[in-house]
């Protein structure tokens, strides 16, 4: 036992004798110091080491200059020796990063300098749709106005005026991806009209996730062109429109269900335009044996500019009427020729047909038709149509007593028949609207019809008519026109159980 602690007091003994042989034990470090920098900042550093040294960095960003080399660690001898740190962006982010310096002398070492790299700076760039940077969002009027978005976070937009619409609805990006989007003016027929700049102060926000950081982009508007037009009624709707035949009732005709919805009041309008300059253009559609074709400003169509307001003189026929809104840009282009320009002839009956070309349908103010609201009985009057256009040809009453007592009839109308047309073959088709004229009876005998023509009787065998349903799946008479040259009337007797019911004179088509 005793010879144990002998050698324990020997090799203690031994230790602090090497220890008091060793001075670099005994070396003063420099005192700890803190330098706060940014990336690409160059700062310097003294350190006096009584003893050979080893001085190092433990983060990338934060190197040491040995001369024209920037090194993570560097040695030397004793003495006083000034230092160089190169700091660049490596692996930056939002918050303080930190490095730290340190010294070995000997088998001590020793933290001497704590470098604090401050965080970087938020940063969001915008640029226009060509993408050149740019300070604003320019916003589109009818159409979305491209821009893209960079920003070193995570982004969105979390405040948008209400008058703005971005395209899909919202915008955000990830850090460091440029995105695309778009934003347009939402228009109310007011706001359209007037350029937004800057100086407005209205902006879109774009914040970071936790709300820390936000920018606040300026937008502006460059104001309607004089291509541009806004036109908004005060339903909302601008076809569909159904008007009483004294110009003061008014509904709204659903095109799906068929259900017509009361208006009252006046149609009155907010039309929205460069300066305020637009030119309103009326057009009467006439339909001539089933054709339609378009009258330029009909008298009877009236819009004050005043009141901003659209009505219609009184009549006893039904018409039917269409109103258009005009920025002066296009204006100035049709003007000399406002029909040629915006009608196209649509051949799909089978007939050149005058329709609106769709490029110039947002420019309808109104597309109506005049008519009697008066409640028509299920089997009041006579219905005939156009048998390629389906366009109503109007059946007028017929008071000829003598054609009338020939046929043994009470009631009678009469219409024109349809012009012909190079390689078509068209006619009329005839709902006599008779209770009891129907497929069924047809079929049995009781419903019959007897066409005369030079008091020829026309025979279905010949191709000149036949019995059948029409579009609507009612019975109906299609009348082709006789063989003969169609130039005289063809009377249409209509009978059930024997007994004559109607009478319809068709008159020669026009020529």
């Amino acid at each position: 036992m005793r010879t144990q602690v002998i050698t324990l007091l020997l090799a203690v003994a031994t230790l602090f004798i090497a220890c008091e042989s060793d001075p670099i034990a005994k070396a003063k470090f420099p005192e700890p110091q803190t330098i706060e920098c940014e990336a690409g900042d160059k700062p310097s550093i003294t350190l006096t080491m009584e003893y050979d040294w080893h001085l190092s960095s433990d983060a990338l960003w934060c190197k040491i200059y040995n001369l024209t080399e920037q090194v993570q660690d560097i040695a030397g001898s004793a003495g006083k020796h000034t230092f160089t740190l190169a700091i660049t962006n490596e692996s930056q982010t939002l918050t303080d990063s930190v490095a730290h310096l340190t010294l070995r002398m000997g088998k001590r070492s020793e933290v001497v300098a704590t470098i604090v790299r401050k965080a970087e700076s938020a940063q969001l760039h915008i640029y226009d749709s060509e993408g050149n940077p740019t300070e604003t969002i320019v916003l589109g009027f009818d159409s979305y106005n491209s821009f893209s978005i960079e920003a070193n976070f995570r982004f969105a937009a979390t405040d948008i005026p209400e008058w703005i619409d971005i395209e899909g609805g919202a915008v955000s990006g990830n850090a460091n991806k440029r995105i695309t989007s778009g934003a347009r003016i939402v228009a109310n027929g007011n706001r359209e009209r007037y350029p937004v700049t800057a100086e407005d102060g209205y902006v879109i926000t774009f914040s970071n996730e936790d709300g820390t950081i936000s920018f606040d982009i300026p937008v502006t508007f460059e104001g309607m062109s004089d291509m541009d037009i806004t036109i908004i009624n005060s339903a909302g709707v601008n076809c569909g429109w159904e008007i009483s035949l004294d110009g003061k009732e008014k509904r709204i005709v659903d095109d799906f269900t068929g259900e017509a919805t009361p208006y009252e009041g006046e149609i009155s309008y907010s039309i929205a335009a460069r300066e305020d300059k637009f030119e309103v253009v009326c057009f009467e559609m006439k339909i001539e044996c089933g054709i339609p074709t378009y009258i330029l400003d009909p008298e009877w169509i009236k819009f004050d500019r005043t009141k901003m307001t659209l009505s219609v003189d009184a009549t006893e026929q039904m018409r039917y009427g269409l109103v258009m809104a005009f920025p002066t840009g296009i204006y100035e282009e049709i003007k000399s020729d406002i029909k040629g320009a915006i009608f196209e002839l649509d051949y799909t009956s089978g007939i050149g047909i005058e329709t609106l070309k769709y490029d110039y349908m947002p420019y309808t103010m109104l597309d109506f038709v005049q008519k009697d609201f008066s409640e028509v009985g299920a089997y009041d009057g006579m219905y005939v149509y156009h048998s390629l256009t389906a366009y109503e040809i109007p059946a007028n009453v017929y008071n000829n007593e003598a054609i009338m007592a020939k046929y043994g009839a009470t009631i009678a109308y009469t219409c024109p028949f349809v012009n012909a047309v190079d390689g078509k073959h068209p006619g009329i088709i005839i709902d006599p609207r008779i209770e009891g004229w129907t497929t069924a009876t047809q079929e049995s005998g009781r419903a019959t019809a007897e066409l005369w023509f030079k008091e020829r009787q026309l025979k279905i065998s010949e191709g000149e008519y036949y019995m059948g349903e029409n579009k609507d799946e009612v019975m109906a008479i299609h009348l082709w026109g006789p063989n003969d040259n169609f130039d005289e009337e063809v009377y249409v007797v209509f009978k059930l159980d024997g007994i004559t019911k109607k009478l319809l004179v068709v008159t020669p088509p026009t020529k």
